[in-house]
């Protein structure tokens, strides 16, 4: 690709080659929508840009220290904006990230979220809380409703049957979660620590929320059971709580999660990149909830 700025302001290319020197290539990273995430690479090194919604820019400015002084891996931040032409941020670009098969890693990656959920609204840097979203993992009438006409007719009612009966409660948590911890969001330094470098979709809500995102896809209830085993297993969470309670948690955010996201497709929310991810969903979802509901019988309301 011909060396060339035209995406960058005059503070962000100045801070750019400061770093990385001339000239430079410039490759916008799959996965990234708006102006998206570009990582550029010059005779001095490698830097990434992003453009960040809301949360992650403040997420970078309030909370990152707080996290980074806990010795958890984030991407190392050499220049931010405040400018009203649009939050940019120039950080590190990571040795590499996580390859699959993740079940090697994924005692570190329980590990990193518990240490993050010791982070809660009230000990979160003053303000903060006001300015994060805080997300109840809660389903309301309205998105199941919105949820379900994406499915075809011949399994809707089956769905909207399912998604009406009782399921587990959460208790009203307010931990600080990625939103988004999923294996691909994992990078790898040169040191081997793992650093967590995708903060879009960061809140307060409760832990249950990331754990279902580690487990991805439609998870199958054992791989639920080895997250939360080794999850409750880590000196940051407190002793002598319910695996099989924190395994109800996390299928039931799981499924949240899942009703939210077709609801925001159908409220066009969403972009393209999002398409095969509901195609999984009209796919699979039906049949997943039958499996997965026998576990939650002890804890329904």
């Amino acid at each position: 690709m011909e060396p060339h700025f035209v995406e960058l302001v005059p503070d962000l290319r100045m801070a750019t080659l400061r770093l990385t020197g001339e000239p430079v290539t410039l490759e916008r990273l799959s996965g990234a929508g708006g102006p998206g995430v570009i990582l550029i690479t010059g005779p001095q090194g490698r830097a990434v840009i992003k453009y960040p919604v809301r949360q992650e820019a403040l997420f970078y400015r309030k909370l990152a220290p707080m996290i980074r002084q806990q010795g958890l891996g984030l991407p190392e931040v050499y220049a931010q904006s405040e400018a009203s032409r649009g939050e940019w941020i120039l950080m590190e670009a990571l040795s590499s990230t996580l390859e699959p098969p993740y079940q090697s890693k994924l005692a570190d990656m329980t590990t990193y979220l518990a240490k993050l959920h010791t982070i809660s609204s009230e000990n979160a840097p003053m303000g903060t809380e006001d300015l994060l979203s805080v997300r109840p993992v809660l389903l309301s009438y309205q998105d199941i409703e919105d949820a379900c006409t994406l499915w075809p007719t011949d399994t809707r009612g089956h769905l909207l049957h399912l998604l009406q009966l009782p399921w587990p409660s959460l208790p009203d948590e307010r931990r600080l979660v990625s939103g988004d911890p999923n294996p691909t969001n994992w990078g790898v330094r040169a040191s081997g620590q793992l650093v967590l470098f995708d903060w879009s979709e960061v809140a307060f809500s409760h832990p249950a929320y990331d754990l279902g995102v580690l487990c991805g896809g439609l998870p199958e209830v054992a791989l639920v059971r080895d997250v939360v085993n080794l999850y409750l297993a880590s000196p940051d969470v407190q002793p002598g709580q319910s695996r099989d309670e924190w395994v109800a948690w996390v299928i039931t955010a799981r499924l949240v999660a899942f009703v939210w996201f077709a609801a925001w497709w159908k409220r066009g929310q969403l972009t393209e990149a999002a398409r095969p991810g509901l195609a999984m969903l009209q796919k699979g979802l039906c049949d997943w909830l039958d499996r997965v509901r026998p576990v939650l019988i002890a804890f329904l309301p």
